[in-house]
């Protein structure tokens, strides 16, 4: 080999150890920007907050109530696939920097997303200053009870469609799916549901005695369970803004 092609190859072999080197730290600073961008919008699971215990009713009513609060960093939802694969067809959709969830006591219960953008239940302390609030219906679930509504809830929807969707998977959906499994009227087809969730994915046991405890159906505020649900549903739409699609993915 001849001095200029030993030069030649000398020269392609660090330009090759450069590039690999180069390649290497360009996917460790994607990973680190993908990782800032998923802590800053908060994405994730997060620790629950409900005390240990077991699911059970408590003997008053407790009032169930739908809030909503701003999604700091919720406009880059918009600005993504998520909001670009709305149907052109839909002359609206629910703003996503504006999240709902269902508070019962000192916890609120909502729907989040993973690093995936898949769905996914969270809880945490309820701060009176940051919601919203409409009270819509009554539940006698305790707040074990309630998380695990919350998971089972969630565990269903993710059987449909487990990712994110503004439009068919998203909190609202949530809420109203957990607003019918907990509230009064309801508590048997709730027992038998989560029994089945329970059974289905390992995640605890619910107790023979919880659910013999069960009441039969039973009315609340002279409304049928449907329409508690119904009275929700409107009273989100009525309070949700709505985005034009032609007007802001064109």
């Amino acid at each position: 080999m001849s001095g200029s092609e030993g030069e030649s190859h000398s020269k392609t072999r660090k330009f090759k150890s450069l590039f690999k080197a180069g390649f290497s730290r360009g996917k460790k600073e994607l990973v680190k920007g993908k990782l800032h961008v998923e802590h800053a919008l908060g994405l994730g699971h997060q620790p629950n907050v409900i005390p240990e215990g077991e699911a059970g009713l408590v003997a008053e009513s407790r009032t169930v109530v739908i809030g909503w609060h701003p999604v700091p960093g919720g406009g880059w939802l918009a600005q993504t696939g998520l909001g670009q694969l709305i149907s052109k067809k839909i002359n609206n959709y629910p703003d996503p920097t504006q999240h709902w969830a269902i508070l019962v006591g000192d916890y609120c219960h909502q729907l989040w997303m993973d690093e995936d953008l898949d769905i996914i239940y969270i809880n945490g302390e309820k701060a009176q200053s940051e919601w919203t609030v409409y009270e819509v219906g009554k539940t006698k679930l305790n707040d074990e009870a309630l998380r695990q509504a919350g998971e089972m809830v969630i565990y269903n929807m993710r059987e449909k469609q487990k990712g994110y969707n503004l439009i068919t998977n998203n909190c609202q959906n949530f809420a109203l799916n957990m607003l019918d499994a907990i509230q009064i009227g309801k508590q048997r087809d709730f027992g038998t549901a989560l029994a089945i969730f329970q059974r289905a994915t390992g995640k605890g046991r619910v107790s023979d005695l919880f659910l013999e405890n069960l009441p039969e159906a039973e009315e609340q505020d002279e409304k049928p369970p449907d329409e508690i649900v119904q009275h929700a549903f409107k009273v989100m739409d009525e309070n949700t803004t709505k985005l034009d699609t032609h007007h802001s993915l064109n």
